[in-house]
């Protein structure tokens, strides 16, 4: 069993994942993006979509909060567009509150912190998964972090993130 998926089972409380990256290479997604820009309905519904949605289902049913930062500029591209058309088909549906952050008000964040994280999940404010990509944002590894003052930071940070984020649909009125 892979890091990722040993602390989304093994969660009891809360996962936390800022997505700080632009755009994503993930497996299946190209096909859909293709086709969600052709505005095909059926777009998003592949394999790992639906498994994805079930492990969200999944967590809430134990009472697992899970939230999502998502870092956006200000003129949004074609594939942030594309996750906001997947969200908005299951608004909190499944569990996940998806919150945006401007990317200016992003940078003010983590130049006060200090640090500039990668993209991470957090779950229980204990174990820190660090995800990793290449330039063309494919998945390349991650770091797991259990203990220690690096876990702390990255728990300050998310509740900064939380705090100056805001839910997409708000977001979605502003820009």
């Amino acid at each position: 069993m892979n890091n990722f998926d040993k602390n989304w089972r093994n969660a009891k409380k809360n996962i936390f994942r800022l997505e700080g990256r632009v755009e994503y290479r993930l497996s299946g997604e190209q096909e859909d993006i293709a086709k969600w820009k052709q505005n095909d309905t059926d777009s998003g519904k592949n394999k790992e979509w639906r498994g994805w949605q079930a492990s969200l289902k999944k967590a809430s049913q134990k009472g697992v909060v899970v939230q999502r930062v998502r870092v956006a500029p200000k003129t949004l591209p074609d594939y942030i567009k594309f996750e906001i058309s997947r969200w908005r088909k299951n608004p909190d549906k499944n569990g996940e509150q998806v919150l945006f952050l401007n990317e200016n008000d992003y940078r003010e964040i983590i130049a006060a912190y200090g640090f500039d994280p990668k993209d991470f999940w957090l779950f229980d404010d204990q174990n820190l998964l660090i995800f990793n990509y290449d330039k063309a944002g494919k998945f390349s590894g991650d770091i797991l972090i259990t203990n220690g003052g690096m876990v702390k930071r990255y728990c300050e940070l998310k509740s900064k993130l939380l705090e100056k984020s805001m839910p997409m649909e708000s977001f979605l009125k502003k820009i």
